[in-house]
């Protein structure tokens, strides 16, 4: 689905204070040889499932939904290329739009990015993201060669034409691709260098957070290999190299180790206080376990051919202040 924003601006609410007016969103896609002669409100609810049929239709009659510039209703039956918009009002997070670029030449830009962006459009973010930032300073024709999680601070490689993308996609795929992170975590491992061999799937529907479990049973496999570059008593600063290329990988893996990053508001959260997380993210009782506002992940490094040369590039971003603040602050009570 592609999209279209007409940005949001600040307006006085009835105290005359300063409030983010909604950004009107416009969402597009065209429908597939496989939903021709579908009816409009079942194309939808398959197309895009995190909607069901009567909350579709409810948005049909409220008339934010349209097929080929006219207004779409249930009963609309649908055609191949057919157009179908919806239009969504949203007011986004603020984020840190700041990033720092590392390399930049005809194929590929990379840079390093905050560690309160996240790097594509989903949920509430639109135009809050690192892709549509850099979209809007160096041209619309920018794609992500791979992610990292909105609070992961750190390398981001983008690809500027289709044999870029396609070279780098099949680099990533056939574990080409070496990629290197340094996270702050709970506790002192035993072992200076350790491996965690264990594989992820994902936690079942019922389950009131979304996030990525071991599970020996159905998982893909995992591999990660750690080394722990600094102790500080209570904590450690540990190097992570993933051998694969799972979700959330990293975390997963220095949960399973007894070791989760501090600040991560997912893997490694008592249970006794997920529901207060769940309830109020930003309560006394979150914040003393957190400590820090976002989990201290960083993607340190990225090794990778030039899809196009062949040269070896080897991408670094340095650790950015606020990890390197609560290193110094517990190197001096260690």
């Amino acid at each position: 689905m592609t999209q279209d924003v007409r940005p949001s601006s600040m307006v006085p609410d009835e105290r005359g204070r300063p409030q983010r007016r909604p950004s009107v969103v416009l969402l597009s896609t065209r429908v597939d040889p496989y939903h021709d002669g579908w009816r409009l409100v079942d194309f939808l609810e398959h197309r895009f499932r995190y909607l069901d049929a009567e909350t579709w239709k409810s948005r049909m009659d409220s008339g934010v939904i349209a097929v080929n510039g006219e207004r779409g209703t249930a009963g609309v039956t649908v055609r191949r290329g057919d157009l179908v918009e919806y239009e969504v009002h949203v007011v986004e997070p603020p984020v840190d739009f700041a990033y720092e670029v590392l390399h930049d030449d005809d194929d590929i830009l990379a840079v390093s990015k905050s560690g309160n962006i996240p790097v594509h459009a989903g949920g509430t973010y639109f135009t809050h993201t690192l892709i549509a930032r850099l979209r809007r300073d160096f041209g619309p024709g920018l794609d992500l060669a791979h992610r990292l999680d909105r609070e992961t601070s750190g390398v981001v490689v983008l690809v500027r034409n289709r044999p870029a993308a396609r070279g780098l996609a099949r680099a990533f795929a056939q574990g080409e691709v070496e990629k290197d992170y340094i996270a702050v975590v709970h506790g002192e491992p035993d072992l200076d260098a350790f491996e965690v061999d264990a594989p992820i799937g994902r936690v079942g529907a019922d389950h009131p957070v979304a996030r990525r479990v071991i599970d020996r049973e159905h998982g893909r496999p995992a591999r990660t290999l750690f080394r722990v570059a600094k102790r500080l008593g209570r904590f450690a600063v540990v190097e992570a190299k993933p051998l694969t290329g799972r979700t959330n990988q990293v975390r997963v893996h220095l949960e399973h180790a007894g070791h989760p990053i501090v600040g991560d508001k997912i893997y490694g959260v008592p249970a006794a206080l997920l529901s207060e997380f769940l309830r109020e993210p930003g309560s006394p009782q979150a914040a003393a376990h957190l400590m820090v506002p976002r989990h201290a992940l960083h993607a340190a490094r990225v090794t990778l051919r030039h899809p196009t040369s062949r040269r070896l590039l080897e991408i670094e971003a340095p650790l950015p202040a606020d990890m390197t603040g609560f290193i110094e602050g517990r190197e001096k009570t260690a």
